[in-house]
């Protein structure tokens, strides 16, 4: 059993023992849980019983375990964990920085010819990748205390052309009162093999917890925002249609007064009547939203910096909020821009994709501080002591555009070769003769130079 799942079942122990409900273990993986007050229930954590044996499943992701995480949500208290690294911090380090391909769960796994790659697929990248380095050292600097409020609220969705739309939405705040919306994953640091969580006892002034509650508060208003317009969406046509229909069938019954003459109609009357009419139906098809909050999570976690060395020489500076993923931040040197893949270059730098040369002969990945030589023809760089000079022009160019004279064999770069009309073979422009008479190129030996 791992380390989750023994987190789970001591939950779900927790839960039934505080509702005065007795576990009896039975035969083939299920149990049955007994309340004095009402009748029993099974469950089970093995999927294929739940499929055989049609008994509901707890684990994580069904939907027994999420009703009773709900109703626990809904009746539990103020909470507080502390998160510490379980052993060593480089191991910390090392899961949030990969210097190797990896895959990961939540990650897609595509094949590049018979090579087996992982492309992270999430919003914030599950690891800052290394290219071309090593990681060798993991230095530890200073770390600070950090306190964040996780903030839970139960959200309801409904319109009258749609049934009621319910979800469980998490926002993060920083004692600073900046926010995050389903940042921290308590599931996902309770399986971390390198991170401790435990029960912590403290206290909260009541003057910060309003302070960040207001902050969360306006970060719920937002998203709802958001949603209801995404809500709405697929509703337009349909509420557009009963609208018609409404306006439709309000126009035909004045046409029915008109047309009876039994009353004398009055158009203005009719007229402010249909508008408030027509208005009261619009406002039926408007989304109604309900939210409260359900429970709170104080996590007390360490801001640390440190520094990664690599085999390049280059150095890495950055810092990790322990289970707080998105606080780690690493910035490029030269740009100053914050990045998530980053390249070990052959002059020491560890740089972002955005600030780096690569040389087209070797493939070699150099920084934009390190002074290469440009080739304009193909606009890529050339390191020194690579390339030939072109013996017409005189300029430096890639090898991928050397050409040799078969006159001389001198070197030619592309703007300065050609061929003979007669032999077909390649000359420097500078041994080709052309005739006026015909445009012809011709070589010395067929030009007559050579005799």
């Amino acid at each position: 059993m791992s380390q989750n799942d023994r987190k789970i079942h001591q939950f779900l122990n927790e839960f039934f023992k505080s509702k005065k409900g007795q576990i009896t273990q039975e035969a083939e993986g299920v149990f049955t849980v007994t309340y004095p007050d009402q009748p029993p229930q099974q469950y089970t954590y093995l999927p294929a019983v739940a499929r055989e044996k049609k008994v509901p499943l707890l684990s994580t992701g069904s939907p027994a375990f999420q009703q009773i995480l709900k109703e626990a949500l809904g009746n539990g208290v103020l909470s507080q964990v502390l998160i510490t690294p379980k052993d060593d911090f480089e191991e910390v380090v090392r899961g949030y920085f990969r210097d190797a391909p990896v895959a990961c769960s939540d990650c897609e796994t595509v094949m590049v010819g018979e090579e087996e790659n992982c492309i992270c697929t999430k919003p914030t990248s599950c690891f800052h990748q290394i290219n071309n380095a090593k990681i060798t050292a993991v230095q530890k600097g200073k770390a600070e205390p950090a306190k964040y409020l996780l903030f839970f609220y139960s959200v309801v969705f409904h319109n009258k052309l749609r049934s009621k739309n319910e979800e469980t939405i998490a926002i993060l705040v920083d004692e600073k009162g900046n926010t995050g919306i389903n940042e921290f994953n308590l599931e996902k640091v309770l399986a971390d093999p390198a991170l401790e969580v435990a029960d912590f006892k403290g206290k909260l002034k009541p003057e910060v917890y309003e302070n960040l509650k207001a902050a969360s508060d306006q970060t719920l208003s937002e998203l709802l925002r958001q949603k209801v317009v995404l809500f709405d969406l697929p509703l337009a046509k349909e509420k557009n249609a009963k609208l018609k229909s409404f306006e439709k069938r309000l126009r035909r019954e004045r046409r029915e007064q008109v047309i009876s003459k039994k009353h004398d109609f009055d158009f203005q009357k009719w007229q402010n009547a249909f508008e408030a009419l027509l208005k009261r139906e619009e406002e039926a098809y408007v989304t109604s939203v309900k939210a409260k909050l359900i429970n709170l999570l104080v996590i007390n976690t360490t801001k640390t910096k440190f520094e990664i060395t690599l085999d390049n020489k280059a150095t890495i500076d950055a810092q990790i909020v322990l289970g707080v993923s998105q606080d780690l931040e690493v910035i490029c040197p030269i740009c100053k821009k914050a990045f998530t893949e980053g390249y070990a270059t052959q002059d020491s730098q560890y740089v972002c994709g955005n600030c780096i040369k690569q040389s087209v002969e070797t493939g070699k990945v150099y920084s934009k501080k390190a002074a290469l030589s440009l080739d304009e023809k193909l606009n890529e760089y050339l390191e020194h002591g690579s390339g030939f000079i072109c013996s017409v022009c005189g300029r430096k160019h890639s090898k991928l555009l050397e050409f040799k004279c078969s006159h001389d064999n001198s070197s030619v770069c592309l703007y300065h070769y050609d061929t003979c009309d007669v032999c077909g073979k390649g000359f420097s422009k500078a041994n080709l003769t052309y005739t006026d008479e015909f445009k012809h190129r011709l070589c010395p030996k067929h030009s007559g130079k050579d005799q």
